[in-house]
């Protein structure tokens, strides 16, 4: 579990008490002065929650709060706040934070309070912990599925192949009032539709030529729980109106039966096509779209969230490493490199299947070229940097540095990853040449 506090405060005397109050509760603590520092702090380290004084400068303690909500807005903020002042740490609540303490701080609450916003972080986590990234599209993701999870409305998932979208429906459901409840999956592509509104709606025995016996369909076994229609483009046309009113009606009928039965379950459906063009086109029912897309989440290609891949890459690595006892695995400097410039057309599906693929056809400690699908390694073999022979060995390692620093964005904590060193050894040699973003 992460318990690492960011404490922004800037009063010296209280941030180093409150700062020791929490070390000694047995959190990690990151302090930063002002908003500005804490700004920056959070955006290299990876806080569990903050905990921010309102009135600082030159950066106040709102700014803080809305950096974070676009940023990270599943990460708990705590305000810090004078008695006078009350009156706005109950804005910035409305604006976002979880909660806020006024000065003089008591200990005993303030411990209470940090308990209760970790807690909360911990059960956002494993809602959505296979939703794996630190972008910010895939924090304000994990953010949108807690909101949606705790509303019956149905949600409409869209994206590219592979982005992960059944995924985010069973993090829906993990972080629903029901997550108890059964999540039954139905692929409108690949039942063929003559079967498929008894798959949807079940059968009575008799209605059809082989309907030996009663059958359930899928919203009878979702009762009290989320039935998930993936690619749901592909449902045809005779069966959306009966759809519609499924929905609409909270009600089904079986095929061959006379008699409603009532239902209770929340619908997640997902699709790679564009449905609003769809409906222009009159190949899907426009009402049944704003039906199904009461609430719309959108699942960006991986090529679109900065720093994902290598997340992944780490996460994958390690899971079929387990799964196929091959321990300590690692990448060779240039498989990881095409690895994190490879394009990934098929997303996060393709990446999955190519580091089992690796996996398994390394025959020692390191996950070589040779290892990768033909495919990635045709696309972006990685180039070696023209320096110049006359070039000192210092100017060499300052161009790498800028080099690898343009490449991350100028995020420390992924360059110094990169370059296999530490932040501090990175800001030491960045101080040393004097390098500065530009």
């Amino acid at each position: 579990m992460n318990n690492t506090i960011l404490l922004i405060e800037d009063d010296d005397r209280l941030r180093r008490i409150l700062q020791l109050v929490l070390l000694d509760a047995g959190y990690t603590v990151l302090t930063a002065k002002d908003g500005q520092e804490g700004i920056q702090t959070w955006q290299q380290e990876d806080p569990a929650m903050v905990l921010t004084d309102l009135q600082m400068k030159p950066v106040d303690g709102m700014a803080v709060l809305n950096f974070g909500q676009k940023y990270a807005p599943q990460i708990p903020i705590i305000i810090l706040t004078a008695y006078g002042t009350v009156e706005t740490a109950v804005s910035a609540m409305k604006t976002g934070a979880f909660d806020y303490l006024t000065k003089p701080v008591d200990n005993a609450e303030l411990l209470f309070i940090v308990a209760d916003a970790l807690k909360l972080q911990e059960i956002r986590t494993k809602n959505t912990q296979e939703m794996i990234g630190s972008s910010v599209a895939m924090r304000k993701i994990r953010h949108d599925i807690e909101i949606y999870a705790q509303s019956d409305s149905s949600v409409l998932l869209s994206g590219e192949s592979g982005t992960g979208k059944e995924l985010a429906a069973q993090a829906i459901h993990r972080a629903s009032p029901h997550p108890d409840g059964p999540f039954i999956r139905i692929n409108c592509a690949a039942i063929p539709g003559a079967l498929m509104e008894s798959e949807l709606f079940g059968h009575t025995a008799g209605a059809f030529t082989g309907a030996v016996s009663n059958r359930k369909g899928a919203f009878f076994k979702a009762e009290n729980g989320t039935l998930f229609l993936d690619e749901i483009g592909d449902l045809p046309l005779n069966l959306q109106a009966k759809l519609l009113h499924a929905v609409d009606e909270k009600s089904i009928t079986p095929v061959g039966s006379n008699t409603s039965v009532n239902i209770n379950v929340k619908i997640i459906s997902a699709s790679n096509r564009n449905l609003a063009q769809m409906t222009a086109q009159k190949t899907f029912r426009e009402d049944l779209y704003y039906r199904l897309n009461r609430v719309h989440l959108h699942i960006p290609p991986i090529r679109e969230r900065n720093g994902d891949i290598e997340l992944l890459l780490d996460h994958f690595l390690h899971l079929f490493c387990e799964k196929l006892n091959k321990y300590d695995l690692l990448f060779s400097p240039e498989s990881h490199t095409i690895l994190c410039s490879y394009s990934w057309p098929g997303n996060v599906r393709e990446l999955k299947n190519s580091i089992e693929r690796a996996v398994l056809t390394c025959q020692n400690r390191t996950i070589t070229i040779d290892n990768l699908p033909s495919a990635i390694r045709e696309e972006n073999r990685p180039v070696q940097h023209p320096y110049s022979k006359t070039m000192s060995l210092n100017d060499q390692e300052q161009q790498l540095i800028i080099d690898v620093l343009e490449k991350c964005e100028w995020n420390q904590s992924k360059a110094a990853r990169n370059l296999g060193i530490t932040r501090n050894t990175l800001r030491y040699r960045m101080k040393k040449y004097g390098i500065k973003r530009k």
